[in-house]
């Protein structure tokens, strides 16, 4: 994990190394000092001079409280910020990046170098007078804290009722969420009698705490702090997603439960029929493999480099391929072979002009004629002289040009209709 591998990282971390982060992250505290010049340019721009300067680009949620004596948030006006701030109160900038030139590209750099999802974290700001701050609270969330200007001390504690929290901020004397109470079998978090860490920043200070860590802040001089939200999908999300996805290939799934909201007969035979679905459950998930949780969460472009024998594809109906023309003589043995669309009123369109090797004329004749989902490995099977390298690079080229849908989800064996009660 060197740090010229990391070099989002690096920038925020220096002088402490990437390897002393990896360390912590992504359960423990983690703090570096060093002067704001060090720091990557975007935070370093015209519009982060000032809250001003700030409140006039930007153009997302804005939200106000006097955090020093509730965490209570009132939605507010981004052009009025600059007056707000100047009352006293503390500002919430909820989504910054679009607004600060390189700010985007920064994240994505980021995510890749934590390896978590595209697009899974978020820059906010947090705009606090002198003598003002952030009342207790703890996040769901990781949080990456950059001082830009003035001094603002940080106290942190873990939560000890609750680890790795689920769903969004929770502050004492606020009203609970839902799922909250899912997660309180220790009873609900509370941050009187724990024992706070300290953490003093100026400008240039890089400060890491993970989700679950109570945190309030008081600044000692007028103070803007950039905080990247680190938000990747919780492991219950990726795995209830594809559960679902692999429960609605099977019709008993997808059929209502009927009477179940009755009484009587119709009632206990809905209970039965879910009795019976919930027998089924651990089969249908014995099917999800650990990669099948990760795909739904990629792009479908990072999909296509991560195809295997196992990999599952399907025609996308009314699609075919075929070469444009008799190819003529051909010293790279490479034709055009056209992608197409017939709609329902037998109008052909072109989805794409793909080069391919003359010789997979076959293949293509062979995919064009699928209707059901076939594997890589079927394919490999069906063409046993052609390397599976080559035969995934037609897949990609097939996938790309609208012939096949890369599917994100594991097969399981269904019942036929007729035998769905």
């Amino acid at each position: 994990m060197a740090a010229p591998e990391k070099p989002a990282l690096a920038s925020l971390l220096s002088p402490r190394s990437v390897a002393e982060f990896a360390d912590c992250w992504p359960d423990k505290i983690f703090a570096a000092h060093g002067e704001p010049a060090r720091l990557p340019e975007f935070l370093r721009t015209r519009e982060l001079s000032s809250i001003g300067a700030l409140g006039s680009v930007y153009r997302g949620r804005l939200a106000f409280c006097s955090g020093a004596r509730t965490s209570y948030m009132v939605p507010g006006d981004p052009a009025q910020a600059q007056r707000l701030f100047q009352m006293g109160l503390t500002l919430y900038f909820d989504d910054l990046a679009p607004y600060i030139p390189g700010a985007e590209a920064f994240l994505r750099q980021l995510e890749t170098e934590l390896g978590i999802s595209e697009g899974s974290t978020r820059m906010t700001a947090w705009a606090s007078p002198r003598e003002d701050g952030a009342a207790c609270h703890y996040d769901a969330n990781d949080i990456i804290s950059i001082q830009v200007f003035g001094d603002k001390r940080f106290e942190l504690a873990p939560v000890r009722e609750i680890t790795t929290p689920y769903g969004r901020q929770y502050s004492p004397g606020t009203m609970p969420f839902e799922e909250l109470y899912t997660q309180t079998a220790n009873g609900f978090p509370d941050w009187r009698d724990v024992q706070f860490q300290a953490v003093d920043m100026t400008p240039g200070s890089v400060l890491f705490f993970p989700r679950g860590t109570w945190h309030r802040t008081f600044a000692s001089a007028d103070s803007l702090a950039v905080a990247i939200v680190v938000e990747p999908p919780p492991a219950i999300d990726c795995f209830l997603n594809e559960l679902r996805l692999v429960l609605l290939q099977d019709p008993r799934w997808r059929k209502p439960l009927y009477g179940a909201w009755g009484n009587g007969e119709q009632r206990q035979q809905a209970l039965a029929q879910a009795e019976q679905l919930l027998r089924d459950v651990p089969q249908a998930s014995a099917v999800i493999a650990p990669q099948d949780m990760i795909l739904p969460t990629v792009s479908e472009e990072q999909r296509l480099e991560l195809i295997e024998p196992r990999t599952r594809f399907q025609r996308v109906p009314n699609t075919s391929a075929a070469a444009e023309q008799s190819p003529p003589p051909d010293d790279n043995g490479l034709e055009w072979v056209r992608i197409s669309f017939k709609d329902e009123h037998d109008v052909q369109q072109t989805l794409a002009s793909v080069e391919v090797p003359q010789q997979y004329n076959d293949v293509l004749a062979w995919l064009s004629q699928r209707c059901a989902p076939f594997s890589a490995q079927v394919l490999a099977e069906q063409f046993p002289s052609i390397p599976f390298d080559e035969l995934k690079r037609l897949l990609q080229v097939c996938t790309r040009g609208g012939l096949l849908k890369l599917l994100w989800f594991p097969a399981i064996d269904t019942k036929p209709a007729s035998s769905v009660p």
